[in-house]
């Protein structure tokens, strides 16, 4: 069973609609800037933040890394890799318009990422939903082996999926600080754009990052 929320499908046990993050929260109308606090075992990961309006309909790309923005992947298979950054590419590939990423996208640093975005795309009083998805590659487990056989979702470089974290906010409200929480994970294979809740097994793909949130610039 799938519940049907406009871009994002997601199965009823295990995945909720990208565009309801539990907590609502507020921002302000200007000024705004999206900063990740690398956790311990960051270490060159694929990232990508954007925003979607209240019915979870895609906005923005606000930041993402070189190689998923670039799609230059190294001894990647033809199709690429859909498996890294999945949430983020359905969202965007489902979006009427494809926007120009190339202002947004950004070597991955060591230390903190820290980027404002462009206000005027948001609507004064409008409510939206900010998400960070993070992968790396290679961070297997007992969850997601290196020897998963190839006929199994976990074969390949990725490892443990990618983790998506969420916030929801009124553009135009104040705010000092706006914290993103975990919201689940992608498809392991990169089948489909779901966000899943479960995360049981996921073990050192929770520490790639600290934390991240909006801020006042």
């Amino acid at each position: 069973m799938r519940i049907n929320y406009l871009y994002f499908v997601l199965p009823a046990l295990l995945c909720i609609s990208c565009s309801a993050p539990s907590a609502r929260v507020l921002a302000v109308s200007d000024g705004m800037e999206f900063i990740i606090n690398p956790g311990e075992e960051w270490k060159k990961p694929q990232f990508a933040a954007w925003l979607t309006d209240i019915d979870g309909s895609y906005v923005s790309t606000i930041l993402v890394s070189n190689r998923s923005g670039n799609k230059s992947w190294r001894m990647a298979p033809k199709a690429g890799r859909p498996e890294a950054l999945p949430v983020w590419e359905h969202s965007r590939s489902k979006s009427m318009y494809t926007d120009e990423i190339d202002s947004v996208t950004s070597a991955t640093p060591k230390g903190v990422v820290q980027t404002a975005f462009d206000n005027h795309i948001l609507v004064i009083g409008g409510e939206y939903h900010i998400f960070l998805e993070v992968n790396q590659s290679f961070d297997y487990n007992d969850r997601w082996p290196k020897k998963a056989g190839n006929n199994l979702p976990a074969a390949g470089v990725n490892g443990q999926p990618s983790l998506v974290y969420s916030a929801g906010f009124i553009y135009g409200e104040p705010f000092d600080r706006v914290q993103l929480s975990l919201a689940g994970h992608g498809a392991v294979d990169g089948s489909h754009g779901d966000i899943i809740v479960d995360t049981e097994g996921m073990t050192t793909a929770l520490s790639i990052i600290k934390d991240a949130f909006l801020a006042n610039k």
